[in-house]
Order: structure tokens, then sequence, then C-alpha cells
């Protein structure tokens, strides 16, 4: 393991998959996403990386890709094409953040140590039941999410099978992330249960409670989600880490240009 990556082993010994105590940790991760989609594992990081971490990355933000969108909830290919144009299931949500590309983050950063590291492929594989892979791609591989007071993330479904996010820091008031776990199936869109989300009602949404330093692997396309709106900061920063089922794989331009206004394509 890379000396700067300063996980806490003893809590989560990732680095012997075989070990009995690896084991449970996987199977708990395993049952974790099972019941909720949603697997946590708080203080992965440790305090001193997340400091430096947050030292690093927060000056940069200001002069960080803007992106701003309104985006439906789900794609237009899964909602009923019955339902009028102003049902709340048609409504576009407001997507505000800043972003950091990889190849803008420092070389000797935690967070590329971390992702870089053999054995979080390793122990993903593991906790998902099949191989994943670090994705090739220069610029959204690994990405810097941040959100100043103003900034969210509307409510939406994924699109890939899986999420895996490391949050570095939380704001004082918003900021929060909130989620209807598994509220829809491929038997069952849940147009109602989404219907009550968006307006307020119901008891679907739980808030996740996340902390600096807690890995979050999250199974978003059955589960509604959304980063509340910052109303005081400090900022919002959170790595988010990509894994794919095969080797090599680079995002399509659109994706790169979405998300950090460049394109490695030609």
């Amino acid at each position: 393991m890379p000396a700067t990556l300063p996980l806490d082993l003893e809590r989560y010994p990732i680095d012997d998959l075989d070990g009995e105590r690896t084991r449970a940790l996987i199977a708990d991760c395993r049952s974790q996403l099972e019941r909720t989609g949603l697997c946590l594992l708080p203080g992965f990081l440790g305090p001193d990386a997340v400091a430096r971490s947050v030292a690093e990355l927060e000056p940069r933000v200001e002069g960080a890709f803007r992106k701003e969108r309104a985006i439906v909830a789900m794609n237009e290919s899964e909602i009923d094409s019955s339902l009028p144009l102003d049902d709340p299931v048609r409504t576009a949500h407001r997507h505000s953040m800043r972003t950091i590309a990889y190849d803008l983050i420092d070389e000797g950063s935690p967070i590329r140590a971390l992702y870089e590291w053999e054995g979080m492929t390793g122990f993903l594989s593991e906790v998902l039941g099949y191989r994943v892979y670090r994705c090739a791609d220069p610029l959204i591989a690994l990405m810097i999410s941040a959100m100043l007071p103003g900034g969210e993330q509307g409510w939406h479904f994924d699109d890939n099978e899986f999420v895996v996010s490391l949050l570095l820091q939380r704001p004082v008031v918003g900021g929060e992330f909130e989620y209807a776990p598994m509220i829809r199936s491929e038997q069952d869109p849940a147009n109602d249960r989404i219907r009550d989300v968006f307006q307020g009602v119901g008891d679907d949404v739980r808030v996740a409670p996340l902390e600096p330093g807690t890995l979050a692997l999250f199974r978003g396309t059955r589960s509604l989600h959304r980063v509340s709106p910052v109303v005081e900061g400090p900022t919002r920063l959170i790595a988010l880490l990509s894994f794919d089922r095969h080797p090599g794989m680079v995002f399509p331009a659109k994706a790169q240009l979405n998300n950090t206004g460049r394109t490695t394509h030609g």
C-alpha cells in the first residue's frame, strides 16, 4: 500500500482480502447494498489525509469548471408516454456545481493514491461480486465535485451500475445526500412514489449520515436521490471515483465536455 495512503487498516483491513475480518466486512457491505442500495464506510480515509485533500482542492474551486443544467430525473425512454407534459415526473431538476478534473489533482494527493491503489479495485470487486477496473479516462476517471452555497444536484436516477464517492468536506447547512432507497423496479416505475418525493410528501426519503472521510458505494439506478441545496458553507467537496467492468474504459466526448468543459477525443 502506498505510504501516502493513511487508511485505517485496523478498522478496514482491505489489504488482506482473505482475512476473516475482511470477509466479514465484505459481507456487511453486500448486505447494506442489498437492503438500501447504499454502503457507507465512515472514517475510511483518515482525518489527516482528508485535511490535506481539502487544503489542496479548496483554492481551486473558484476557477473550476461550472456545471449548470436542468435534468429530468429519468431518461425519456423510461417515462410513461401517456403522462401529461406538466406531470411532476417530467419535472427538470437543477444541477449546479463546479468540477475539478483528474489531471488537475496533484499526483501526490491522498485521493489519487487511494484511487490508483490496486487494493481498491480488489476490494470493490469482492463487494460487487464481479471484477472491476479503474477507468482510463484522463479527465473524469477521478473527479472532484464542489458545491458552493447555492449549489445542488437535483433529483435523479443513475444510468451506471454503481457510484463510488468519498466525502472530503461538508457544509454547515444543506448539501445533504438524500435518497429514496429501492423506490422503483423493472416491473414497477413507481410514478406515484416519485411524485410524492418531488412534492415533499410521503416517507420514502432518507438522509445519509455522511461525514468527511466516508467512502460510499451507491447503486442509484433504482434509488431516487439528490444533494440538497447548500445553504451555508464551507464548500461541499466530494471525490467521485469511476470503475468499470472492462479495462481501459474512456468516457465519450460528450460526457467529458459536460463534466469538465474539455475533451481528449479528437
